[in-house]
C-alpha cells in the first residue's frame, strides 16, 4: 500500500473533452487517498511530448516525494478505480505501473501485476500514457531529464514515429518516456494492472487524425471482464 496521498494530473487541450475531465476530477476528488487532482492544459500547442512532462512537472513541484497519477484526457474511469489504485504496491524496481493496457497483455489474462520491460512487446516502447500511476523517484527523474536528448532522438521507435507520422516526434511521448525509464539504472521496469480500470474512449485519434482508435483500445476493462464473468 503507498503511504500518504497520490498527487493526480490530468493532461488535457483546450476544448478538449471537457466532460471528461470534470468527471475524472470528481470521481478522485471524493477518494481521501488523492491530493486535490491538477489539470495541466497545453494551450500553447507544445504536443503530447513536451506537454506530458509539463503535466509531471507541474505534479512534481506540487507535491514532491509523492506518487503521480498521470491521466490523459481520452478516459471513462471504473468507479473502483481511486480505491484499487490508492491500494496499489510498486514492485521491486519497478518506475511505473499502467492502468489502461492497450497490447502489454493478452486480452483475458487473470487479474494481478504483470511485469514487462518498458520496451514493450516490439522492442520500442509501450502503447499509450493514457493511466500511469509513476513512483516518486520516477517523477523526480521525468520531471528533469531530456526528453528529446540525442539518445532518445537516435532510439528506433523514436525514428519509425517520425517517419510515420512525420510529426518530428512531437507527439511519440509514450515511447520518450519509456526510453527514459528503461535507461534508468535502480527503477526501470514498467508494469500492468489486470483489470484495467480505465477505458481508453473514442473512435478516431486526436492525436493522429485519421488513424483508428482499434490498436489502442483497451483489453480488459473491468466492466467488460465483469460482463463476462472473468475475474
Amino acid at each position: 500500500m503507498l503511504d500518504g496521498k497520490i498527487q493526480i494530473v490530468i493532461l488535457t487541450i483546450p476544448d478538449r473533452r471537457q466532460q471528461e475531465v470534470r468527471e475524472l476530477v470528481r470521481l478522485f476528488s471524493e477518494h481521501p487517498g488523492f491530493c486535490k487532482p491538477l489539470v495541466f492544459v497545453d494551450d500553447c500547442g507544445l504536443g503530447a511530448a513536451r506537454a506530458t512532462q509539463q503535466a509531471i512537472q507541474l505534479a512534481h513541484q506540487q507535491a514532491p516525494n509523492t506518487p503521480i497519477l498521470f491521466l490523459e484526457d481520452d478516459l471513462q474511469a471504473d468507479h473502483e478505480a481511486p480505491e484499487q489504485i490508492s491500494r496499489a504496491i510498486f514492485p521491486p524496481r519497478t518506475a511505473i505501473i499502467s492502468f489502461c493496457d492497450m497490447r502489454e497483455v493478452e486480452e483475458y489474462s487473470p487479474n494481478g501485476l504483470y511485469l514487462r520491460s518498458p520496451l514493450g512487446s516490439d522492442g520500442r516502447g509501450w502503447w499509450g500514457n493514457q493511466a500511469l500511476l509513476i513512483h516518486p523517484e520516477t517523477a523526480a527523474v521525468l520531471a528533469e531529464a531530456d526528453w528529446f536528448a540525442p539518445s532518445i532522438e537516435a532510439a528506433k521507435g523514436i525514428q519509425v514515429h517520425k517517419i510515420t507520422y512525420e510529426d518530428d516526434g512531437r507527439n511519440c511521448s509514450d515511447i520518450r518516456l519509456a526510453l527514459i525509464v528503461y535507461a534508468q539504472s535502480i527503477r526501470n521496469q514498467y508494469a500492468v494492472s489486470v483489470p484495467s480500470l480505465f477505458l481508453h474512449v473514442g473512435y478516431s485519434s486526436l492525436c493522429f487524425p485519421g488513424r483508428s482508435m482499434g490498436e489502442r483500445s483497451t483489453r480488459n476493462w473491468i466492466d467488460k471482464r465483469r460482463h463476462y464473468g472473468i475475474t
